[in-house]
């Protein structure tokens, strides 16, 4: 009986050793990957699973430098949407692959975000005058003077990644129809403050929610009523116009929220109105007339809509384009705008 027992226990033992053998066979045949295979995979890795990628294995990390040496990575390629931020936790979704990632963020704590942007976050204290730059994935911060005490702005956007050269921090705020732009630049200590007075005094402009944008030098915004507002800076008179728009009777009632945004060379505007049939109108600026005209396909375009930031994508993914995206869910599923269909869907279909 002894001897059967020790005879069992060498075949377990063995078949043991084996298995370890063959796991160790698995786990260098993984570790053994070509680079050129590991860079592929690395291209397709969403950015929350960046970190489970470099501890896989000491071959895999060598692979996948640390994110904050690594400012081409995909995530910001991979186009996101910055959702509300709640309990020092926020959220972004990426349509691409109908995901949200979650990370927690300590300095959200009575924190207004003001654009997502370039990878990076633009966010400011409470107050409003304090402002600063986060990386949301690195966690690397960077300050910004303080806003004069006596100024408040409504909208704060950036042109570029704050490590760049040419970054620009521009706040807007509207005062009586007379807009009053602050601007600071990379490497300068305080803002310079000016206001621009609209020569058309009869109207009001109330800025929508979305942030201006700036366009070969000229800033472009949106009022709650798709009113174009465009201030050129360089102008000695009039630098500050408004442009009237001239929508549908109709349609001016149901108008919800309108986003502005730059598309290739054009300027584009997306309209959402209520309503029994929920439509969501696109325009692309006539420069000559400076007037919103209609556009039933954007082609291959992609547009990203939100608070935060808009951007238009030359979508290189069949079925992708001309498509709308906005941080909205219908259950877990994003949802998008089809012009083609002229409904909301999700990935499942109808929304």
């Amino acid at each position: 009986m002894m001897s059967e027992a020790i005879l069992v226990s060498t075949l377990s033992s063995s078949e043991s050793h084996q298995e370890l053998r063959d796991e160790k066979k698995e786990d260098d045949s993984w570790s053994s990957l070509p680079e050129e295979l590991l860079s592929l995979m690395l291209s397709r890795v969403y950015f929350s699973d960046y970190p489970r990628f470099r501890a896989t294995c000491v071959s895999w990390q060598r692979a996948s430098p640390p994110l904050e040496l690594t400012p081409h990575y995909p995530k910001y390629q991979s186009p996101c949407l910055l959702l509300h931020g709640l309990s020092r936790a926020i959220e972004f979704f990426n349509p691409m692959y109908n995901i949200t990632y979650k990370t927690d963020i300590s300095e959200l704590s009575h924190i207004t975000v003001y654009s997502f942007n370039h990878g990076w976050l633009l966010m400011g204290s409470g107050d409003g005058h304090h402002t600063f730059f986060l990386d949301p994935f690195t966690k690397v911060k960077i300050e910004i003077p303080n806003i004069p005490s006596n100024i408040t702005f409504s909208k704060i956007c950036f042109t570029s990644s704050p490590t760049s050269l040419d970054c620009m921090v521009i706040g807007f705020t509207i005062i009586l129809g007379d807009l009053r732009v602050g601007i600071i630049k990379r490497g300068e200590e305080k803002w310079t403050i000016e206001d621009f007075r609209s020569s058309q005094f009869w109207l009001r402009f109330h800025l929508s929610d979305c942030n201006p944008i700036l366009h070969n030098g000229w800033y472009y915004c949106l009022d709650t009523a798709g009113n174009l507002g465009v201030l050129k800076p360089e102008s000695v008179r009039d630098s500050w116009h408004i442009y009237p728009q001239r929508l549908p009777w109709k349609l001016r009632d149901t108008l919800r929220q309108c986003f502005i945004v730059e598309s290739n060379e054009d300027i584009l505007s997306v309209f959402v109105y209520c309503g029994g049939d929920r439509r969501v109108c696109v325009y692309k600026l006539d420069f000559s007339k400076m007037v919103w005209e209609r556009i039933e396909d954007l082609g291959n375009r992609t547009l990203y809509i939100s608070n935060t930031t808009s951007f238009s994508i030359n979508s290189t993914i069949r079925g992708m384009g001309n498509k709308i995206f906005f941080p909205k869910f219908n259950g877990k599923d994003g949802v998008f705008y089809s012009l083609a269909s002229k409904r909301y869907h999700t990935y499942d279909d109808d929304a």
